[in-house]
């Protein structure tokens, strides 16, 4: 993958070159050559920068915090580890492990969320509901 047209030019640099070929200095090919970009995002700056010129900026604005999960998805990944520990907890219940690849799935069937297996495992781990040391094997073979 290439960097970023913002991290490879400036501003004015791109104007520059979306004016010489407005004014039809330069063809298209070299003004690709020049940006060092594909035709589809030449034509699409080059749309934005034909509607405001002056306000022409090459900034990427993001809509959302990248890993980041809402407060309504957080609860209800809390609320389906609790009762899966309630299961595990029953001593009448033959379950004794966390199947997180279930919970992934009753997570996105009913409630809607999309979420990582290892966020969900993450999750398990902070709430400080895993199995690590409660079931602990014999061990076998040498001693």
């Amino acid at each position: 993958m290439g960097k970023h047209l913002r991290k490879l030019f400036s501003v004015n640099e791109v104007k520059k070159v979306f004016e010489r070929y407005l004014s039809q200095e330069i063809a298209v090919e070299h003004s690709l050559a020049m940006l060092k970009i594909r035709r589809r995002q030449f034509f699409k700056l080059l749309k934005v920068y034909r509607e405001r010129p002056d306000g022409f900026s090459l900034d990427y604005k993001r809509k959302a915090p990248p890993r980041k999960i809402d407060a309504k998805a957080e609860g209800r990944i809390m609320r389906e580890l609790r009762k899966e520990a309630e299961i595990i907890a029953d001593k009448d219940n033959p379950v004794r492990f966390y199947n997180y690849s279930y919970l992934k799935e009753i997570l996105e069937k009913k409630h809607k969320v999309h979420v990582s297996l290892p966020t969900i495992i993450d999750r398990a781990k902070k709430m400080g509901i895993t199995n690590k040391g409660r079931h602990a094997r014999p061990m076998t073979g040498r001693s």
